[in-house]
């Protein structure tokens, strides 16, 4: 059974996704997205980089935000959402695996895999 739309944060869930159009907006010139068709035309079975922001406690109690860009494979899209399962293990924690369900939008899609089909036609 499929979940909500919803997006993370980092106060409730420990992690949250990165805004792309804004960061892009803000640094149009080093911050480089996919165009908004491009990323509005996602398939199944493609792959999306997403900036995720993940909040880790050292051994000391002391906690960090941890930026991590990472691929997450879209298995389906419902109305402006995509519905995805992350793809990389994060470097910064094993409480995030590979597998993990990810809602999101095009606004936060940073790059794009192409379905491998799709590459060999």
């Amino acid at each position: 059974m499929m979940n909500k739309p919803h997006l993370t944060t980092l106060e409730a869930d420990g992690w949250q996704i990165d805004d792309a159009e804004v960061a892009h907006a803000e640094h149009p010139d080093t911050y480089w997205i996919p165009s908004l068709e491009a990323r509005q035309s996602l398939q199944t079975g493609s792959c999306a980089k997403i900036r995720f922001y993940i909040r880790v406690e050292d051994e000391h109690g002391t906690v960090e935000d941890c930026g991590e860009r990472m691929w997450v494979e879209v298995l389906g899209k419902l109305g402006k959402w995509y519905r995805g399962q992350l793809s990389n293990q994060p470097a910064s924690t094993l409480d995030m695996r590979p597998g993990l369900e990810v809602w999101f939008q095009a606004r936060h899609v940073i790059d794009i895999e192409k379905r491998q089909e799709s590459l060999e036609r």
